[in-house]
């Protein structure tokens, strides 16, 4: 019996397992991996493809057979993963297939076999979109990324020579079929304890939204029963149906794609002068930024790192109302307000505004790129290739970034932006001293700078396993 509306709104308790998934199967076995869990590898090249003309039934030809080749299901990958803790056995090589909408009318397909979800359609370089998100103007991003793209292969490794082997294979056969407009070659960086970690120096990747069984078992044992933040996810945020798949649970998610470059010199010269100006130390004014300290640990709980191995993800802002230890501008105060609208006078409702809230997670799946030495404060040509999946782009990602990031009245009035990915910069208010409530205003110069992206599809895999020989398209 295929999956219903309301099975996508729960999850068992302990989260989806996709050892014994029961009426999940069928959903594991044709959606593409990554998109549940991350596929974990260290090293990764993403491909932007654009379909040369008039080429469409090789083209099609080309899809179904990576397809078959190189594509792993949700529940392919868990079987790696638990194979590899059993017997330290390397799942290997890793892929994902993703369309634009223009991908989509390049093959033929009508409107109503196209993912409906709006900006998707109009694709990241629409102006209603772009500046809907105040992004730059098309024709400053990096000129590869001006180009139409109808496609994204994304290919990984930990092994590095056998994903750049793999990668070269690929696009020999690639360049009968499509222009290769754009390459990226992404890395995950760690600090020295081993901390997967971003440009700034900060640990990454702490708060995501929870589906599967292993990843709730593991949070819930690290973070103390959830009594304070329950990191569990439902479906409905991440899967859509596919309209081309060959199932009844053929389901897809949207994939974000942005390039977002980073001065890290600039960053920590403006740590350095807020401290002064905070009379603090350069650690908790760089935590004032973003919320939690190098180390992960949450700025609401502490005023000093941990350096937990694990860093905690269980808290809320319910002892920090008033926001006088971390900044409603705070990075991760201000993308996962945790309840703030449910605190304030216009919101009273604290449990509904929190589900509100919750609706808009995103799944980031997020590498870096440029130089991989996280003591060197690169200016220019390093940063992060932010990956990130929902079920609904307007309401998740557009909402995060235009609602809230860049807003300076969320969650109040004056509060500022973002200061790490809010667009424009503003002037935020800082607590004088950590814990009272006395402020002073700063404001900083951006830091990250958005080179590009486009939004893409993540189809079923008996769509793209069947796509030559099915019925579906009308040309």
């Amino acid at each position: 019996m295929a999956l219903t509306a309301e099975d996508l709104k729960t999850i068992p308790e302990d989260g989806i397992d996709p050892e014994n998934p029961g009426k999940y199967q069928a959903l594991l076995e044709d959606l593409q991996g990554d998109i549940l869990k991350g596929h974990g590898r260290d090293y990764s090249v993403h491909l932007f493809l654009k379909f040369k003309p008039d080429r469409t039934d090789a083209v099609k030809q080309w899809i179904q057979t990576f397809a078959q080749d190189y594509l792993k299901s949700a529940k392919q990958q868990s079987d790696q993963a638990v194979r590899y803790r059993q017997e330290g056995v390397s799942g290997g090589l890793f892929a994902n297939f993703f369309l634009s909408c223009k991908g989509y009318e390049y093959l033929g397909f009508e409107p109503f076999q196209i993912p409906s979800d709006q900006p998707f359609r109009l694709g990241m370089k629409n102006d209603d979109v772009r500046s809907s998100l105040n992004d730059p103007l098309v024709t400053e991003w990096e000129n590869r990324f001006q180009s139409q793209i109808h496609a994204l292969v994304l290919m990984a490794d930990d092994d590095i020579i056998n994903l750049l082997q793999a990668v070269n294979r690929i696009m020999q056969l690639l360049r009968q079929v499509t222009d290769i407009v754009h390459r990226e070659d992404g890395f995950i960086l760690r600090n020295k304890a081993g901390q997967i970690i971003e440009h700034f120096g900060f640990v990454d990747n702490i708060s995501q939204p929870l589906f599967l069984k292993r990843d709730v078992i593991s949070a819930r044992t690290n973070n103390c029963d959830f009594n304070t933040w329950n990191p569990r996810a439902s479906l409905d945020i991440i899967l859509v149906k596919d309209p081309n798949g060959q199932t009844e649970d053929s389901y897809g998610s949207y994939l974000l794609y942005r390039k977002l470059e980073q001065n890290v010199k600039a960053f920590r010269e403006d740590q350095r002068q807020l401290a002064q100006v905070l009379n603090v130390k350069d650690d908790l004014a760089g935590a004032m930024i973003v919320g939690r300290f190098y180390d992960g640990t949450p700025l609401t709980l502490s005023d000093i790192p941990t350096y937990a191995v694990t860093p905690t993800n269980n808290f809320n802002y319910d002892t920090d109302r008033v926001a006088t230890k971390c900044p409603f501008h705070s990075h991760i105060r201000k993308m996962n307000p945790r309840g703030d609208t449910g605190r304030v006078e216009s919101s009273p409702d604290f449990t509904q505004s929190l589900e509100v809230e919750k609706k808009h997670r995103i799944a980031r799946r997020s590498v870096s790129y440029g130089n991989n030495d996280p003591t060197k404060e690169p200016e220019a040509g390093s940063g992060l290739l932010f990956l990130c999946f929902q079920s609904s782009i307007e309401n998740q990602f557009n909402f995060l970034q235009s609602r809230w990031a860049n807003a300076n009245n969320f969650v109040q009035v004056n509060v500022g932006s973002d200061p790490l990915i809010g667009q424009p910069e503003g002037t935020q208010k800082w607590p004088k001293k950590w814990g009272e409530s006395e402020t002073k205003e700063y404001n900083f110069k951006l830091w990250v700078n958005m080179k590009g992206g486009e939004y893409f599809f993540t189809p079923s895999i008996s769509f793209l396993k069947n796509i030559v020989t099915s019925n579906f398209i009308k040309n």
